[in-house]
């Protein structure tokens, strides 16, 4: 399904009618989606699923936007958010946030001069997302905490109950033999935490990273020709950029690399500590504080975190929800 540019002016109607097929295309959420998920639903309003093109081989200021009509880009968004009620404010006061998904950060995002604009854009895009990677992990960890009562207790864990703790013992690299660490992985990230990270390390989705990679949060990768090469990049070194398919995989890398990497131990010890969630990410300056090890600026990172938290009302975001699905059976 690919989006067009809602400017395009020749043949105005038979656009209009590719463009309504387009945006109005309802489809199951795809993130990080595996056998172990449980069957879930549309929203009762609808799902919004904007396919991008193949990256750009140009930067976006030299894209002409009638020569790369298929290009996903701000007119395609637009577009696709005029079909939604969608209003960040609505959010802050409680409301729940659509499940609006697109697969591209626009190529043209940072050509936007209003800042506030940009800023609301790039949230709209990825708040969604996080939220819905994060739901998955929590379907995920009440699966995984319903088996491991069973298992105290006795009970008979069936076949394919315990393949797929083997799985999870094998994705989050830990021993079955020890439920409670896993458990200390198979959790999510504070969403306020997610969107500094993602701003910090993207620019507010105007990252050549972030244009031509899907890559939101600078994650590095060894192996040649697997991501982007850095301008900035030493003769001497050899990491790329990892590039992703999806800003959706790019989130659920970020996750999971929080949720496994023997670097983010202690992030891990200390969200178990708060896992009740009455303080935001932000108040919690010990949780945010273990995140100096995610950049090579240290301290420094976590500052610039911690401001972009606070400036942005990030907070607002902590215990937002997506809207509730229904239509199970309809889903493939």
């Amino acid at each position: 399904m690919q989006l067009f540019k809602s400017s395009i002016r020749l043949n105005k109607f038979a656009t209009l009618a590719v463009i309504v097929l387009a945006v109005a295309y309802v489809v199951p959420d795809f993130i990080g989606r595996t056998s172990d998920d449980k069957t879930s639903s549309f929203n009762g309003g609808r799902t919004l699923f904007a396919k991008n093109a193949s990256s750009p081989g140009r930067k976006p200021g030299e894209i002409s936007a009638h020569d790369h009509a298929d290009q996903f880009d701000m007119a395609s968004l637009e577009t696709a958010l005029d079909q939604v009620d969608y209003q960040l404010q609505d959010i802050r006061e409680g409301h729940p946030v659509p499940r609006f998904y697109v697969e591209q950060i626009p190529v043209d995002i940072d050509d936007i001069t209003d800042v506030e604009q940009r800023k609301k854009t790039f949230i709209k895009l990825v708040l969604p997302l996080i939220l819905s990677t994060n739901e998955k992990i929590l379907e995920r960890r009440e699966r995984l905490a319903d088996l491991l009562k069973k298992k105290e207790q006795g009970e008979r864990i069936g076949p394919s109950d315990r393949k797929w703790l083997d799985q999870m013992a094998v994705r989050y690299r830990e021993d079955i033999a020890d439920p409670e660490r896993l458990m200390l992985k198979v959790d999510k990230v504070p969403v306020s935490l997610a969107l500094a990270q993602a701003v910090e390390e993207s620019g507010w989705g105007t990252s050549r990273f972030a244009r031509e990679g899907n890559a939101l949060f600078g994650q590095r990768v060894w192996s040649t020709g697997k991501g982007i090469v850095p301008e900035e990049r030493a003769e001497n070194e050899t990491h790329e950029v990892k590039a992703f398919k999806s800003i959706a995989d790019s989130i659920a890398a970020y996750i999971h690399n929080l949720n496994s990497h023997a670097a983010y131990a202690e992030f891990r010890e200390i969200r178990a500590r708060h896992h009740s969630g009455v303080l935001a990410a932000y108040e919690d300056p010990p949780l945010i504080d273990t995140l100096h090890v995610y950049s090579e600026k240290g301290p420094e990172y976590v500052d610039n975190l911690r401001s972009l938290i606070e400036i942005n009302q990030f907070d607002d975001f902590e215990d937002a929800i997506l809207a509730p699905e229904q239509l199970a059976a309809n889903r493939p």
